[in-house]
């Protein structure tokens, strides 16, 4: 498992990677403020200055330099050099490797400021709104995609792209989709011992639980109990109700963002059903509680069975001792497969004031064909969730080799859940990611304790919604980017 230190775990920074930009701190832009939740710790700083992997190509952009930022976290710093030492080798270009303190927007807006961006940034699309709203970033669908002869639609998959599309424009390569809340971890060993592994999902050779009342019925059967007092919890979501909650209504095909009518549906008849489904029921039913960590944690420390989420259990429990399997989360309504809402992941952009615009366009250009995807999909000993179709089935990529390996596992999944993936459940406009994410875990977590039911649930989320878009126009205002 790869570590930012000694202090802060994978699993532990991929929670606080989720978080977006929250509204406001496009008032910071002389002194960024600090997330209001960040990690603990971070790693040494670390920056690197790419080396040719072999003698630079020939061609007008040979022998210039750049900058490329990205994440202070090992596993990236990693993936930026070898997409620099690629970079290097086909244009001659020598990108000075610069990895930065998360959040990495809020540096960004300063910089632009000051005149010295960076040509390229890794970022994640989900946190670019305070950008946008500064124009701060170059549109590539033209000189980009089209240049490179690559459909955004039939060339990529899931909902990576999605986090980069704004106001009908690209602002981003993206080099990782994401399956939050889409995923359902089954504790292996435990469902042997309790004589189910072949009843439910993976182990009965399906893809997606039947029903939710399956998936209900198993966690049931594998939480255990002593003198009364439960000791592990059959079944978690908590920390992924941004992904599970929207899924849900997205499937029941209703939008939770009508950005037509500029109308949230949370407080509906689909949005009552959704915190029914992903909570109330699960905590009635005596198998779910309100925990002091997340579904992955949790897991891994065995406190719950099953665990719903991302498929951190399932890549990382064999270190520990015990293995997780992967299914997809439950069907909603007989035969028909299940719709997502993803968060997207990471990719790659370039601010508006570089001053080598041309080297920014060749570098996104780069990740735009296989070789520059496959140098990033490395990352995490095998990317499992690739937006780029070319590497879709391509397993060279894991660190472990076979088609049966957990990364392999989680690809293939992947390769059936990404389709039916969207960005936000395809919509936009709606506001702050960030005040999104946290209303539905703030408000989802009064519901898993009881506080409120489900329909005062969607209620509270509501106006929680409509309060950040209000802010969100303020601030779209006040800038001028919106």
């Amino acid at each position: 498992m790869s570590i930012l230190n000694s202090h802060l775990s994978r699993r532990r920074f991929l929670q606080f990677a989720l978080l977006g930009s929250a509204s406001g701190i496009l008032a910071a832009c002389g002194a960024p403020a600090a997330p209001a939740t960040a990690p603990t710790a971070q790693p040494q700083a670390t920056t690197a200055q790419a080396q040719p992997t072999s003698a630079p190509a020939s061609n007008a952009l040979s022998g210039k330099k750049g900058v490329m930022w990205g994440l202070k976290y090992d596993p990236h710093v990693e993936a930026y050099k070898r997409l620099a030492a690629l970079f290097n080798k086909t244009s001659g270009v020598t990108l000075e490797v610069a990895p930065q303190d998360w959040p990495i927007e809020q540096k960004l807006i300063p910089a632009l400021a000051a005149g010295t961006v960076p040509d390229v940034v890794c970022i994640m699309g989900k946190q670019l709104l305070p950008l946008h709203l500064q124009k701060a970033l170059m549109p590539l669908r033209d000189t980009v995609y089209a240049s490179a002869g690559v459909d955004p639609v039939k060339d990529f998959i899931g909902d990576g792209v999605g986090a980069y599309t704004w106001k009908n424009e690209i602002w981003g390569v993206p080099v990782e989709a994401n399956q939050v809340g889409s995923m359902v971890n089954i504790p292996v060993e435990d469902a042997k011992a309790a004589s189910v592994w072949d009843k439910y999902p993976p182990g009965n050779g399906q893809t997606f639980f039947d029903s939710y009342d399956s998936m209900w019925a198993m966690a049931k059967a594998l939480q255990k109990t002593e003198n009364g007092k439960v000791t592990k919890w059959g079944l978690t979501s908590q920390g992924w109700e941004h992904g599970s909650i929207l899924s849900a209504i997205r499937t029941q095909g209703v939008k939770w963002w009508d950005n037509d009518a500029k109308k949230f549906n949370v407080d509906s008849e689909a949005g009552v059903q959704a915190l029914k489904l992903i909570i109330e029921q699960p905590v009635k039913l005596g198998i779910e509680t309100q925990m002091d960590q997340g579904s992955v944690d949790t897991a891994l420390a065995g406190k719950v069975a099953i665990s719903r989420g991302n498929p951190a259990p399932s890549l990382q429990a064999k270190s520990l001792g015990f293995t997780y399997e992967l299914a997809a989360a439950p069907r909603m309504k007989p035969g028909e497969d299940p719709l997502f809402s993803g968060e997207g992941g990471w990719g790659f952009v370039a601010p508006k004031a570089t001053k080598n615009p041309d080297v920014s366009i060749a570098f996104l250009k780069m990740l735009c064909t296989k070789d520059g995807q496959m140098e990033y999909a490395k990352i995490y000993d095998g990317l499992f969730a690739t937006s780029f179709k070319a590497l879709v089935g391509n397993y060279d990529i894991n660190k472990f080799p076979g088609p049966d390996s957990a990364n392999a596992k989680a690809q293939k999944l992947c390769q059936v859940l990404l389709p039916l993936t969207a960005f936000y459940g395809g919509v936009e406009g709606f506001g702050y990611v960030a005040e999104v994410d946290g209303a539905l875990a703030q408000v989802g977590a009064e519901v898993r304790q009881g506080k409120l039911t489900a329909a005062e649930g969607a209620t509270k989320i509501q106006g929680r919604l409509e309060a950040q878009y209000k802010q969100y126009l303020d601030d779209a205002k006040q800038y001028g980017g919106g």
